[in-house]
């Protein structure tokens, strides 16, 4: 303990059982006891308090990682829907494209139905 061997600590048990008298010894090893019951429960508590708020950092930057990568699954959710978007608006466009034609064709045809029908009635 502290570098001290058996025999140095029954040396110092010693003195100060001679300095301090059988009468003030009890009160004495009581405060001591107390000092250092003091003593160790602050350190405990500044331990703890510091291992907390190493606790917080590490959960904060643990926090900022999820949010960057929800962030980026968000713009890349948000582009897919687009994406998404921009196909079935294609896909609209070509079916629009695809029933004009054939409304064409139908006008052309019945265009040329009829201007076969005049002939005909003509001749």
């Amino acid at each position: 303990m502290f570098g001290i061997g058996f025999f140095e600590f029954i040396v110092i048990a010693v003195v100060i059982i001679i300095f301090l008298g059988p009468d003030k010894l009890p009160e004495t090893i009581i405060k001591v006891v107390k000092t250092f019951k003091a003593l160790s429960k602050t350190i405990n508590e500044a331990k703890s308090a510091i291992e907390e708020e190493i606790n917080i950092e590490e959960l904060k930057e643990e926090s900022r990682k999820y949010r960057a990568l929800l962030e980026k699954d968000v713009k890349e959710t948000i582009k897919s829907i687009s994406l998404d978007e921009l196909k079935e608006l294609k896909e609209s466009a070509e079916e629009v494209n695809s029933a004009i034609d054939e409304l064409k064709n139908q006008t052309t045809q019945e265009i040329k139905t009829d201007k076969e029908d005049e002939e005909q009635k003509s001749v």
